[in-house]
């Protein structure tokens, strides 16, 4: 018998969670191959500061508003179902921003965009919890998350390469070709088993589509994500100003650091606890909020990437983690649903505030970078309350 069958003997659960792997990969590289052209593409139709923010929020708050009935209609129906028709949406949304010849005609595309990536990625990411054996579940997880990671390395720098050859046509087409691959993974998926329980009812509506034994980490991650929606909106305007011609590398410098995160923060989260983890990447992720305000070179913005690279990396899977660890395996999916819901919640929140914040201040990227580490400064001390 071959070694990866011995392998696959010894743990059933792998065949899936690599299948799930390669198809959160997929979904997560179309994502941010198109991410950080979008701002540049509504520049391209004469959009504002406060028009692109809005935009890009229309996607996250479609996404936010539909993760609590994706995530009970998850525990109730399934996973793989979810995963499935969230792909086929993202791609009919992306292939739209190619035919909308407006930016009132893209909102629509805005939409199905945000359906389908809610769908998608809370299916994904509770068919990974459900899968992985609980006592390496913060390695097993954080390895999982490493699939988003590596996607949101590569995705920057091959979305601007496509850009550069093919402008913006091959960015969304490319995007879309991603996708497909990303469902063909996903066909051979085998649907997790779930407990064979009643829903419970609670007397208060608000208990029956919140789960409050993990509300504390995924309001943390709210504050976490603000400033991502912020920097991932606007800081390719800035590096562009600042001279940075491939706004790609940052990001690419990014997600390599939150990569090499993963394999030090995991077994740290396991073996100690999720707040050793947690907090110190917390940290590390205002430190590098403050070092863009005060990068006036490339240099600088590279290093900041790696700083917050690393603090994010660390910090973001921790808390999904303790998400999981907090929440019955029969409300899984609407923990997980909850958690995405307040990452996106920060992401749009962020996006629409920033961007009017620009407008106001005269584009002065040190006023919103300031304003966007004071936000995370209350999420770290909301966090150490929590410990």
């Amino acid at each position: 018998m071959s070694p990866p069958q011995q392998e696959a003997q010894t743990n059933p659960w792998l065949k899936d969670f690599l299948l799930t792997w390669l198809s959160r990969f997929g979904v997560f590289l179309a994502h941010h191959v198109t991410r950080p052209l979008i701002p540049l593409y509504l520049i391209s139709f004469g959009a504002s500061s406060t028009v692109i923010g809005a935009v890009m929020a229309v996607f996250t708050i479609t996404a936010t508003a539909t993760r609590i009935p994706i995530g009970l209609s998850i525990d109730r129906i399934g996973r793989k179902p979810f995963l499935l028709y969230g792909i086929t949406l993202f791609t009919v949304g992306k292939l739209g921003y190619l035919w909308a010849p407006s930016i009132l005609l893209m909102l629509p595309f805005r939409v199905l965009h945000g359906l389908g990536w809610s769908g998608c990625t809370t299916a994904v990411a509770t068919i990974s919890a459900d899968i992985v054996p609980q006592a390496r579940r913060g390695v097993l997880l954080g390895y999982a998350g490493m699939a988003s990671s590596l996607a949101s390395a590569l995705g920057p720098v091959l979305g601007f390469a496509l850009y550069h050859r093919f402008q913006f046509p091959g960015v969304f087409l490319g995007a879309s070709a991603v996708l497909v691959l990303s469902f063909l993974f996903a066909l051979p998926l085998s649907e997790p088993q779930r407990p064979k329980t009643v829903p419970q009812k609670f007397d208060r509506w608000l208990d029956n589509i919140m789960v409050k034994e993990s509300i504390d980490p995924a309001i943390g991650v709210a504050f976490l994500s603000f400033g991502h929606g912020g920097i991932l909106t606007f800081l390719p305007i800035h590096a562009l100003q600042i001279g940075l011609a491939n706004p790609g590398i940052w990001f690419g410098v990014y997600a390599v650091c939150i990569l090499l995160s993963r394999p030090i923060a995991g077994p740290i989260s396991d073996k100690v606890s999720r707040q050793a983890v947690i907090l110190p990447g917390l940290i590390l992720n205002i430190a590098g909020i403050l070092l863009l305000a005060l990068s006036t070179s490339s240099n600088g913005l590279i290093a900041a990437a790696i700083i917050g690279g690393f603090g994010t990396g660390a910090a973001q899977p921790a808390l999904m983690t303790l998400a999981v660890d907090q929440s019955s395996a029969e409300r899984r999916g609407q923990s997980l649903a909850q958690f995405q819901f307040f990452y996106d919640l920060g992401i749009g929140v962020g996006s629409l505030t920033l961007g009017a914040l620009l407008d106001l201040v005269q584009q002065s990227f040190l006023i919103m970078y300031l304003a966007t580490a004071a936000v995370a400064l209350i999420g770290l001390w909301m966090n150490w309350r929590a410990r």
